[in-house]
């Protein structure tokens, strides 16, 4: 029986328009990060969602609220859909982040799946728990269709293991999910089978899209 499963990352983040680095740290979206997930919900509003899962950090749990205002649903919490803990990077500035760690920086630019952050989570394993995850959920919810709100760090490297890229080549081949973008996916008979990545042709009119990057 195949299980939908629909991701959106969320919108966009304190974050994002400061130019830190979040990973953990639970900051919420901007004002337009919340124009963002209401256009997500306007998207979709007319497609059958039977379950929404998010991530417990502020800014996926309220890019989910409009997703579940809409549905009637309650959102279920489940901290294996945060974002990666980035150790030392937590809620420091890119430009910091650059300065102080410049080969481990250079790489998470270049390849970004292959690094593990001092003080945290290597990126793979962070995108093998998001993995995780999403097969236990799509277990528990066979024949339905899912929204699962999260992160771009550990969506982008869960994607690219879906896709089969090796590590090095994640940061080359794909890019960050934009916010408030919807990624699907279906899963049946213990396989998860991409179908569409970080579509966000309807955000057009609420202002500029941040291209992704970890945490923001």
């Amino acid at each position: 029986m195949k299980t939908e499963i629909i991701i959106v990352r969320h919108g966009e983040s304190l974050g994002n328009i400061n130019r830190i680095m979040l990973g953990n740290t639970d900051l919420d979206m901007s004002p337009r990060g919340y124009k963002q997930a209401k256009a997500c919900a306007d998207f979709l509003a007319e497609e059958t969602i039977d379950a929404i899962y998010s991530s417990d950090l502020i800014r996926a749990y309220n890019t989910a609220k409009p997703h579940a205002e809409r549905h009637g649903l309650e959102i279920i919490k489940d901290e294996r859909l945060r974002e990666m803990h980035v150790g030392a990077w937590e809620n420091r500035p890119f430009a910091e982040i650059a300065e102080k760690y410049p080969e481990m920086h250079r790489e998470w630019r270049e390849t970004y799946a292959t690094i593990v952050f001092p003080g945290g989570e290597s990126v793979a394993e962070a995108g093998k728990r998001f993995w995780a995850a999403v097969v236990d959920i799509a277990e528990k919810n066979p024949g339905r269709r899912i929204l699962i709100a999260t992160h771009a760090g550990v969506l982008r490297s869960f994607w690219g293991q879906l896709l089969g890229l090796p590590l090095a080549e994640i940061g080359r081949s794909l890019p960050f999910a934009v916010n408030a973008s919807v990624s699907r996916l279906l899963y049946e008979d213990g396989v998860l089978s991409p179908m569409e990545y970080s579509t966000h042709s309807f955000l057009s009119g609420v202002g500029a899209i941040i291209p992704g990057a970890i945490g923001k």
